[in-house]
């Protein structure tokens, strides 16, 4: 095997491929990165058997080849290596790395030991997104998922395609979140897609822009993203039945400004943020909404915002951490809060900008206080 390479774009593949290595890989080859040269092209794969990448970029090659280096040494060795170009040749067993006045001499792993990468299927249901769309669909919904293994069901995210809108869903049973984008290349399938992955795909996406297309296949969906590839296999189990979840209508509205919304929120906050079960407590009322919490060991806090409140005065309280990350998934100046009671869930959208209003809700359930 004998290449050379742009710094930045080897750089830039090893970096990317290397966030699917884990720190405690099943077996040892899942800790290296698999550098493929052929047809002017280098590809690198990385896995830990649940989620896959797989980047291409063009090289000059001299020599096919492939090599499995330690995937964690390369990336810190791509971060120091200077600007100039990278040529890379050995075998198997030790490959040397060349850039500028610096010389690396890696030992390597048995290929044969890595995992096979299949293509994905030409003819498996898929849909494409502007790949901006696809960044903020995960960003605003991955945030709900649970990180308890225990529910592994409530650690993934709902996917529904249809011909017409990808709709994604996440909930830890606190909250929910529901984002809904229409496409104009779709098919009808669904998946049940680990959150962590998603929120991969969701930021390759970002950093990469152009288009995104999700292929559904049996047990696993796969991101195609220009020369970037991430697949994963899907979480078992049923995810809820989250659409019975949201109330059909509410008893309380308020209007109020997003951003003062949040800064009130993380002012009374201080006193809640970090101290075991302290909630904040709103209270709406005419033209406000009243703010306050309180801890024995800290203080207590409370502060009255402007807002267009219809509908019947209530006081409900949440957990300041859930609340805030629903204000700051809502992309809109304004935000609209609809509540039933004190003891119902609360449902956050966004209120006016481009986007339907039915695009994004967060609920989330109250907290019950004394």
């Amino acid at each position: 095997m004998r290449f050379r390479a742009e710094r930045q774009e080897f750089a830039e593949a090893v970096t990317w491929t290397t966030r699917m290595v884990g720190s405690r890989p099943a077996l040892p080859a899942l800790a290296g990165v698999l550098l493929d040269v052929g047809d002017g092209r280098l590809t690198c794969r990385a896995t830990d058997l649940e989620v896959s990448s797989e980047v291409s970029v063009p090289v000059q090659v001299e020599e096919p080849g492939r090599a499995l280096l330690p995937g964690k040494l390369l990336a810190q060795l791509c971060s120091k290596l200077p600007d100039a170009p990278v040529v890379i040749e050995g075998t198997p067993d030790r490959t040397t790395i060349r850039c500028g006045r610096a010389t690396f001499g890696v030992r390597g792993m048995p290929v044969d030991d890595f995992p096979t990468f299949h293509d994905a299927d030409p003819d498996a249901p898929r849909g494409v997104l502007k790949a901006e769309a696809f960044g903020r669909l995960v960003s605003q919904v991955a945030r709900a998922a649970s990180t308890d293994e225990a529910r592994p069901f409530l650690t993934g995210v709902r996917l529904e395609a249809s011909a017409g809108a990808l709709t994604a869903a996440a909930t830890d049973s606190y909250r929910l979140a529901i984002r809904r984008v229409t496409w104009d290349e779709g098919a009808d399938s669904d998946a049940l897609v680990p959150a962590r992955a998603l929120t991969e795909a969701g930021r390759a996406a970002t950093d990469a822009g152009g288009e995104v297309t999700i292929v559904f296949e049996a047990g696993r969906v796969s991101f195609l993203l220009g020369d970037r590839r991430l697949t994963t296999r899907l979480v078992e189990g049923s995810f809820p039945n989250y659409r019975q979840l949201v109330p059909d209508a509410h008893e309380t509205r308020a209007v109020a400004d997003r951003l003062a919304l949040i800064e009130s929120l993380q002012r009374v906050a201080v006193v809640a943020l970090g101290q075991t079960n302290t909630p904040i407590t709103l209270a709406f009322g005419e033209g406000t909404i009243d703010l306050a919490a309180g801890n024995q060991e800290v203080g207590d806090a409370t502060e009255a915002l402007p807002a267009e409140v219809t509908g019947e005065p209530l006081t409900i309280a949440f957990n300041p951490g859930y609340l805030l990350s629903g204000l700051e998934a809502v992309t809109t100046e304004e935000v609209e809060i609809d509540l039933r009671d004190g003891l119902k869930p609360a449902v956050i959208r966004p209120r006016g900008g481009e986007a339907p209003a039915d695009d994004f809700l967060y609920l989330i359930m109250p907290v019950r206080t004394s």
